[in-house]
């Protein structure tokens, strides 16, 4: 028990020294905000299929504008022996509202899944995703030289993946061709940059007995032009987990607050998603609000009925 409460104080320490330095990252998709916690997926391919059962959630922005959508889904493929094959599968499609353009598209990933032991409860995997999408100028910008057109930018992500019962740590690479039209200005909405994340996290157990983990993590996204300040492009992610819920906050701006949550139902999650600034009145305008639901599609009598399924 010294120890870990050791290591923690050491995260916790390392989870301060970062909000001098925090400067959130872009990708596409880069909405909704919710993306590492509910669809990480998105930013490591080698993830899919790393859960034990078949997951399906949408995620959407509420309130005022509900501009920004991510559908994803992901699961291991059965094998022929009655245990998982090494195959994981999975897909999102998206579209986000950027300031003066819409982007949406689509991918599809595949991952293999190497047990590191006989229990197969440590395990590496690997994966891709081949993605394509489409940025729509909106019709109020339609005069911009940089965006005249709909552009259509294919690309590939590439991720590995340890997880284990009480680590997991990954490395990635999305967007890895970048944007190759030289016509393109830096900064307009079709323009992409490469990305380099790494994600990991460590579940440290307070009460087997209750149920009660204390998850925290660390997100890095980086570009080319930012490889050698990784310091400043730190967002430390923290979770409590309660049995079937858990509640959660990041820091990616000494402006900003997060909150967010989720509970799991027999076949079943949703969760909520918020941030919101920390010295002003909120309202609608200032708000972000997301809301997440998912099922369980496997067929049979499979359930989230294991807090393991975290």
């Amino acid at each position: 028990m010294r120890a870990q409460l050791y290591h923690m104080n050491k995260l916790f320490l390392l989870f301060g020294l970062s909000l001098h330095f925090l400067s959130p990252g872009q990708d596409v998709p880069s909405r909704p905000l919710s993306i590492p916690v509910y669809h990480p997926m998105v930013i490591n391919p080698a993830i899919a299929g790393s859960k034990d059962f078949f997951t399906m959630g949408l995620t959407s922005k509420l309130l005022r504008n509900p501009d920004n959508q991510l559908i994803n889904a992901h699961y291991r493929v059965a094998g022929a022996d009655g245990f998982f094959s090494s195959t994981g599968i999975g897909a999102y499609i998206f579209q986000e509202q950027l300031d003066r353009s819409w982007n949406t598209g689509i991918a599809l990933t595949g991952s293999y899944h190497y047990a590191l032991d006989e229990a197969r409860v440590h395990n590496l995997s690997a994966g891709a995703s081949i993605k394509g999408f489409f940025n729509i100028p909106r019709s109020t910008e339609s005069a911009a030289v940089d965006t005249m057109g709909t552009a259509f930018n294919p690309n590939l992500d590439l991720g590995v993946y340890y997880y284990g019962p009480t680590a997991f740590a990954g490395l990635s690479v999305t967007s890895l061709f970048g944007t190759r039209a030289s016509k393109i200005a830096v900064e307009s909405d079709a323009y992409i940059s490469r990305q380099y994340h790494f994600y990991g996290g460590y579940k440290f157990l307070v009460s087997k007995a209750n149920a009660i983990v204390i998850e925290p993590s660390l997100l890095v996204s980086l570009t080319d032009s930012t490889l050698t300040e990784p310091h400043k492009h730190l967002a430390p992610y923290l979770k409590i987990y309660l049995q079937n819920f858990y509640i959660g906050t990041y820091l990616r701006s000494l402006n900003m607050a997060a909150l967010f949550f989720q509970y799991q139902f027999p076949r079943f999650y949703t969760g909520v998603f918020l941030e919101f600034p920390r010295k002003t009145y909120l309202n609608d305008d200032n708000i972000i609000f997301e809301l997440t639901i998912g099922v369980n599609l496997r067929p049979g009598n499979h359930s989230f009925s294991q807090y393991r399924h975290w």
